[in-house]
């Protein structure tokens, strides 16, 4: 018999607790429930689970500090949703990205899309778990995956989830074109919103945690129309994207 999948639920709102509750049983999940922050970040120090789901709208804290708290001191590769409410713009979403949530979804989302959007994050945070931890290298830099850290010539460079899971993506597939649908797919499990700007800017971000330029040997280039590219330099490809020196150098 297998083990249920354990979820840690943590939302104070009466519309959108007891129907997510009574979801998550039915579908099979063991589901616990944390209705204030605190609470939350005290309960996952006496127990672990497989996932946190946390609403937007606390009634005590941030729940952006939430999720920054819950990511110091738990393992990285534990998924973290966001329930939120609808937005009219990606501040909502790049906030929570970047505080280390894993998915951001809408309440006005169906009960199966939810479902199914749960099981395939699961699913590709469970398979991660059983790729190889040997570093993954592109240059002078290295990619830990047990540390979900990043070393330039030696030296550490601290990463954000997603931007480590891009980094993982495109180190992995260096010199191709990934296509920009592909890496959503990848890194955020679905579709983003056709005039979404949070995949330009977590590669944005990503670029510059581990300033990646020709000086550093490897950079991350837009293919107008089809998505990025992280290409490798060798020196003579160095030597000719380097800044002239003297006179003219330009000014900064």
């Amino acid at each position: 018999m297998s083990v249920p999948t354990k979820i840690a639920l943590l939302a104070s709102r009466e519309a959108i607790l007891r129907p997510l509750q009574d979801l998550l049983s039915i579908a099979g999940f063991q589901c616990t429930v944390f209705l204030e922050g605190r609470d939350l970040i005290h309960g996952l120090s006496h127990d672990s689970h497989d996932m946190l789901l946390i609403d937007r709208e606390l009634s005590d804290i941030s729940s952006i500090d939430v999720i920054r708290a819950v990511r110091a001191v738990r393992a990285r590769e534990m998924p973290i949703v966001m329930i939120g409410g609808e937005a009219h713009n990606d501040n909502d979403l790049v906030e929570a990205l970047d505080a280390g949530a894993d998915d951001y979804v809408v309440e006005a989302l169906s009960n199966r899309v939810l479902l199914a959007r749960i099981s395939a994050l699961r699913r590709r945070m469970c398979g991660s778990r059983f790729r190889g931890n040997l570093p993954m290298r592109a240059g002078p830099y290295e990619l830990n995956s047990p540390g979900r850290y990043a070393t330039l010539n030696g030296r550490r460079i601290s990463m954000t989830p997603k931007e480590f899971d891009l980094a993982t993506l495109l180190f992995a597939n260096a010199g191709r074109i990934l296509a920009s649908k592909r890496i959503e797919h990848m890194i955020w499990g679905h579709d983003l919103p056709p005039l979404s700007r949070a995949l330009a800017g977590l590669v944005s971000r990503m670029r510059r945690t581990l300033d990646l330029c020709p000086a550093n040997g490897v950079t991350v280039n837009v293919v107008y129309a089809q998505g990025y590219r992280l290409d490798v330099l060798d020196q003579v490809s160095k030597a000719e994207l380097a800044p002239l020196p003297g006179p003219f150098m330009m000014p900064h």
